[in-house]
């Protein structure tokens, strides 16, 4: 067996983290050389047998095949220092990620990576040889930077550093950028997950800017004037000037196939889910997402808002809850997920500050469960009343 210190000696010394699921390795912040000669981070990933922890064929199609993600759109490709690509290219996007395989050289007394984590290792060390033989210096800039176009003095100014690395690098999808969604893609990008994948077939209205963070310049508000806009890639244009890897996807996901085709080659880490009640026959619009999360194996936080007026008055709640991958208590548990009986459902009144609320528990239920905050709960589900201001822990069933 691979002695696990050695890669974890590696990552240590370079400045990178080691992630392990029971079918995946991933080496994050792992410094590179990009196209140019430009000094970037990368994302290393293998696939393993989780029943012996060797490489397997799952990523690639070869099980000396990896895939690997830079921190910049560019051609998705690392390079040694005299500007050739770092091994075999077996496929990718042409932007951001690719798979490459290095074989060994067969001569007589040297054997075949035996663990996943062996073979992970050596692509790393090439990797980042290659920047040490450029003799960079950019690389702690680079580290501090992360997925944002500016310096990330933040963490260090906060101290946080050590809690973000829990979800540094994370792969996010957002599913429905109303109210609720708008705000939850406000806060996650400006933490250092490393892509933040938005569902939404809808087009930006005028009463969708009333009720997000921020607000649109002179141009985006005359571009709306005179065409219809995506939501997904009215978003993607506020924040992908301040960091990389906000990727938009401008349809619905309405089963597992769906979500397969849109990110071939991608493993979502977590997804927040904030989509409106609406029903096709007996099947409501979000068990289909939800089926599709669930069978997927990808946890997620629900976020729903069911506010009316009463008497003049604004009503109801904000509820969030949370499911393990594969979990499928959404069925009985998520508050808007049908109309049943004198259940209220979802109601068309919308306030930006109750939106936020949404948002800010959703967020931070996804922080506690990744391990950051000094929490926890005899439940899954949360619900904050407008009438009496307290956060209860429901015991649903």
């Amino acid at each position: 067996m691979y002695p696990d210190d050695f890669l974890a000696a590696f990552a240590k010394q370079e400045g990178f983290h080691i992630e392990t699921h029971l079918d995946l390795i991933r080496l994050v912040g792992v410094p590179c050389l990009l196209a140019g000669g430009k000094v970037g981070s990368c994302t290393i990933e293998k696939s393993v047998d989780p029943n012996n922890g060797k490489p397997n064929s799952v990523i690639g199609g070869s099980i000396h095949v990896v895939r690997i993600t830079i921190d910049r759109e560019g051609d998705g490709r690392v390079y040694y220092s005299d500007g050739t690509p770092v091994e075999n290219y077996v496929g990718g996007d042409g932007k951001t990620w690719s798979f490459i395989s290095i074989l060994r050289s067969p001569h007589p007394g040297q054997e075949d990576d035996e663990t996943a984590r062996e073979l992970i290792h050596r692509y790393a060390k090439r990797v980042v040889a290659a920047v040490a033989e450029a003799k960079r210096s950019e690389v702690a800039e680079i580290t501090e930077s992360g997925p944002f176009n500016i310096p990330n003095t933040f963490e260090s100014r906060a101290a946080i550093r050590p809690i973000q690395d829990r979800i540094r690098g994370q792969r996010i999808a957002v599913i429905g950028l109303g109210g609720t969604g708008s705000y939850i893609l406000d806060l996650i990008a400006k933490t250092p997950v490393g892509e933040i994948h938005l569902f939404d077939a809808d087009n930006a209205d005028w009463h969708n800017l009333m009720r997000a963070p921020g607000a649109p310049t002179g141009e985006e508000i005359e571009r709306l004037r005179s065409t219809s806009v995506d939501k997904v890639e009215y978003y993607h244009g506020k924040y992908d000037p301040l960091r990389r890897g906000v990727i938009p996807h401008a349809t619905r996901i309405d089963g597992p196939e769906s979500l397969d085709v849109l990110l071939e080659g991608h493993h979502i880490d977590f997804a927040f889910v904030s989509i409106d009640q609406q029903t096709h026959g007996n099947l409501a619009r979000q068990d289909a997402v939800y089926r599709t999360l669930s069978e997927a194996e990808i946890p997620f936080v629900d976020s729903g808002v069911s506010i009316t007026l009463q008497d003049d008055m604004v009503v109801g709640a904000v509820s969030t809850s949370f499911y393990e991958p594969g979990s499928t208590l959404w069925e009985n548990t998520i508050p808007n997920a049908r109309i049943v009986g004198g259940q209220p459902g979802y109601h068309n009144v919308q306030l930006p500050e109750v939106n936020a609320l949404a948002a800010s528990l959703a967020v931070m239920e996804w922080r506690r469960r990744s391990g950051q905050y000094d929490s926890k709960s005899t439940t899954f589900f949360h619900k904050f009343r407008l009438e009496t201001p307290i956060i209860l822990q429901a015991n649903v069933q």
